[in-house]
C-alpha cells in the first residue's frame, strides 16, 4: 500500500525542493523503492531538477502538467489524464532511475491559482476545490508505488490543501534560524484544523506529521545550533502544548554550495556518490534522513 507524504513550508527557500528529490532518488537508487514524485508547486522546481525542459515543454504543450488537471475543473474541460501525464524513469542520475516518476507542474499555473478557490463555485458539479487531485489519483494508481513525494508551494492554500488532503504524512524540511521555523505551530494547527473537516467526509483520515528535516545547517552558526536545540526540546512536548513541534529527524543537511550545482539536470551523473558525494557528510546525512524516513513512513 502506498504511502503519500507532503512536503511543505510557508517559507521559501529552506530546501524542501531539494529535500523531496534527494529523498525521492535516495529511496529508489539506493533502497530499490518504487517512487513518484509530484510537484504542486507553480514554481516547477522539483520538476526542472528531474527532466530537461524540452521534455517539460513537450509535455505542458500537451496538456500533461498539474496545471490541466486544474484547468479542466475551471473550464469543465476534459483534457487531463494522469497516467499518460506520469513522465517515468526521471533524473540526472543514469539517464533516469528507472523506478522514479514525476508527474510535472507548470509556471502556467501561475495564471490559474486565484481561481482554484472557486471551482465548486463556477460548477455545481464539480469536486471540492481540495479534492481535484485525489479525483486524478485513484488509490489504484497509489499502490502502485511504496511512496509518493508531494512538493508543495510555500503556503498552506487550496493547492497545498489537494497535497494534504491525499497524505498519510506531511515532512517539514527547515533551515535552523527564527523565520524558517516560526511558522511550524501555524503549519500543525492549520493542518489539524483541515483534517477534522475531512474526516467529517472520511472517517479513516488521519494525516500525522512524519518529522522536521534541518536543511543548510552551518554548525558554526549559533543561531542554528540554537535553534536547533531548541526544536530538539519542543518536539518533547506534549501534542496538546501548543508551542510543540514535530519530531526532528536525526541527521541534517550541511550548508554547501555544491549542493544548489547538483540540481542542473543537464550534468550527467552515474551515481549518487558522485551527485551528492562532493561532501562525504552530506551523502550520508541524506541516506541517514531516508533510512529514517523508511522507519517513520510504516
Amino acid at each position: 500500500m502506498g504511502k503519500v507524504i507532503s512536503l511543505i513550508n510557508l517559507k521559501g527557500g529552506v530546501g524542501k525542493t531539494t529535500t523531496t528529490v534527494a529523498l525521492a532518488e535516495f529511496l529508489t537508487f539506493e533502497k530499490g523503492k518504487k517512487v513518484l514524485v509530484i510537484d504542486l508547486d507553480p514554481q516547477t522546481n522539483a520538476t526542472v531538477m528531474l527532466i530537461n525542459q524540452k521534455v517539460w515543454k513537450k509535455a505542458n504543450d500537451n496538456k500533461r502538467t498539474i496545471h490541466q488537471m486544474f484547468l479542466d475543473k475551471l473550464n469543465n474541460t476534459d483534457y487531463f489524464d494522469i497516467r499518460k501525464s506520469i513522465i517515468k524513469g526521471v533524473s540526472s542520475i543514469n539517464g533516469g532511475i528507472p523506478n522514479l516518476d514525476l508527474l510535472p507542474s507548470s509556471i502556467d499555473l501561475l495564471d490559474a491559482q486565484d481561481r482554484i478557490p472557486m471551482i465548486n463555485q463556477m460548477n455545481s458539479f464539480a469536486p471540492s476545490p481540495i479534492t481535484v487531485l485525489a479525483n486524478c489519483l485513484t488509490q489504484e494508481l497509489i499502490d502502485e508505488y511504496d511512496y509518493i513525494l508531494i512538493d508543495c508551494p510555500p503556503n498552506l492554500g487550496v493547492i497545498t490543501l489537494n497535497g494534504i488532503y491525499l497524505s498519510d504524512y506531511y515532512l517539514i524540511p527547515v533551515v535552523a534560524d527564527i523565520l524558517s521555523t516560526y511558522g511550524i505551530p501555524q503549519i500543525k494547527d492549520r493542518i489539524n484544523k483541515v483534517s477534522d473537516n475531512i474526516k467529517l467526509i472520511n472517517r479513516t483520515y488521519n494525516i500525522k506529521p512524519l518529522g522536521i528535516v534541518i536543511t543548510k545547517y552551518r554548525m558554526q552558526s549559533r543561531m542554528h545550533r540554537e535553534t536547533r536545540d531548541d526544536l530538539i526540546s519542543r518536539s518533547k512536548l506534549p501534542e496538546t502544548d501548543k508551542s510543540s513541534v514535530p519530531k526532528v529527524f536525526k541527521d541534517y543537511i550541511k550548508e554547501t554550495t555544491r549542493i544548489s550545482e547538483s540540481t542542473d539536470i543537464d550534468v550527467k551523473i552515474n551515481t549518487l556518490k558522485q551527485k551528492y558525494g562532493y561532501s562525504q557528510q552530506v551523502y550520508d546525512a541524506y541516506e541517514s534522513i531516508t533510512n529514517e524516513f523508511i522507519l517513520r513512513a510504516k
